[in-house]
């Protein structure tokens, strides 16, 4: 996989790049990610190309880079790096679109981005405006926002003869074959535009937007987990079994887009969610599996955990309230949980998000988790700074103390 624009479609899922396969016309029934990726980035290098040039390739079309840098200049944009020239794109069909919308539509864009309040008039104070608001989440933002090109094909162009002044030009339009054959075989600046602005689309999802699911069963410490790792008070912290009664998607204020999913489970909760939730739960980019120390890896838990790990996304299980455990019998605790569950070593970490005053200080182990998201994160493809700095300070777990040397008679 070579091409750079195949290996970041690659890293998306595969309903995000749906929309770019219908504005391509793309049939991707029966395709999965993989081949989709392939198929829509050559698709892209192709209608960036004059046809005779695609021809002369091999069918190939030039280098996505090459499309891009021509759509940019077509703006009047001086190309750089990709992401940057998808960026200038989307912000500059804001300001075209902005300039020509009623004041109805530009409050619905305005809505869509996020605010609330009466938009302004002028597309620089309204870019402004947004960006100072926003601040990185604006270009997230605008590249969401929704971008209708209706194609010119030959239909329209062969509708010019239909009209009575086309019947009077037929004797001529042979001489005119040539020069329509060569403009049909040009990619329309309008349709490569649509396309460059689906792809930055696509790209920002892949690089910003993170979701994190946080599974375990009733009164493992979901909620406080939450609260200890992100900073998300759930308003749910409650030691009653069954407290969470389904699924919840939360977005981390001030993070670009950083989505986390708690859910008690895999089993009841994906036959009896939303479809809204379902999409949500299919596009959940790791998980964090949460055992009660206290309640142990039982039959619900081990089969929650592999639902996890079935789906092929990063597992990190963890074992909560291990500070009510002893500290000579937390090692055997320890390596017996992570056997039943089948957790390697390195993706498998004692926590304790809201322990006993008397027994510790503040949480313990959350810089450990911090450090295996984020490295998670750059894995995928992902910014690691969505995440947010711990809110409280975090103690390490202390090491269980050797066995003492037996008393002297």
């Amino acid at each position: 996989m070579n091409d750079p624009l195949e290996r970041m479609l690659h890293r998306a899922h595969r309903a995000e790049l749906l929309s770019l396969a219908q504005l391509l016309r793309v049939n991707p029934d029966g395709l999965g990610l993989g081949d989709l990726a392939r198929i829509l980035a050559g698709q892209v290098r192709r209608i960036g190309s004059h046809g005779i040039g695609n021809v002369a390739r091999g069918g190939h079309g030039r280098p996505y880079e090459l499309v891009l840098a021509d759509a940019a200049r077509e703006r009047g944009i001086t190309p750089g790096e990709p992401e940057e020239t998808e960026l200038a794109l989307a912000r500059s069909w804001f300001a075209s679109r902005w300039e020509k919308a009623t004041p109805e539509e530009r409050e619905r864009v305005w809505k869509d981005l996020g605010l609330e309040d009466a938009p302004p008039e002028a597309a620089a104070e309204a870019a402004g405006v947004a960006r100072e608001r926003l601040g990185r989440a604006f270009d997230y933002a605008v590249t969401g926002l929704t971008y209708v090109i209706r194609p010119i094909g030959w239909l329209a162009v062969g509708s010019l003869f239909l009209t009575p002044l086309g019947c009077l030009a037929r004797p001529v339009l042979p001489l005119f074959v040539p020069y329509f054959a060569w403009r049909a075989l040009r990619p329309s600046p309008e349709q490569v535009g649509a396309v460059m602005l689906e792809v930055a689309r696509i790209r920002q999802r892949v690089l910003h937007r993170v979701t994190i699911g946080v599974v375990g069963s009733p009164s493992t410490g979901k909620d406080a987990g939450i609260k200890a790792l992100f900073g998300i008070d759930t308003g749910n912290i409650s030691p009653i079994a069954g407290s969470t009664k389904e699924v919840a998607i939360q977005r981390l204020p001030g993070a670009t887009a950083l989505f986390i999913v708690n859910t008690p489970g895999l089993g009841d909760v994906m036959e009896s969610v939303t479809e809204e939730a379902r999409q949500v739960l299919d596009h959940i980019d790791l998980y964090l599996y949460i055992v009660n120390a206290e309640g142990g890896v039982q039959a619900r838990e081990l089969a929650d955990y592999q639902r996890c790990v079935a789906t092929g996304k990063p597992v990190l299980a963890l074992v909560n309230k291990v500070d009510v455990l002893r500290a000579r019998d937390r090692d055997r605790y320890l390596a017996d949980a992570r056997g039943k569950l089948g957790a390697v070593e390195d993706a498998f970490l004692p926590v304790a998000f809201d322990p006993l005053p008397q027994l510790a200080p503040g949480p313990i182990g959350l810089e450990a988790v911090h450090a295996w998201i984020a490295g998670q994160l750059v894995a995928l493809g992902k910014d690691p700074s969505e995440l947010p700095a711990l809110p409280t300070p975090a103690v390490p777990v202390a090491p269980s103390p050797p066995p003492s040397a037996p008393e002297s008679p």
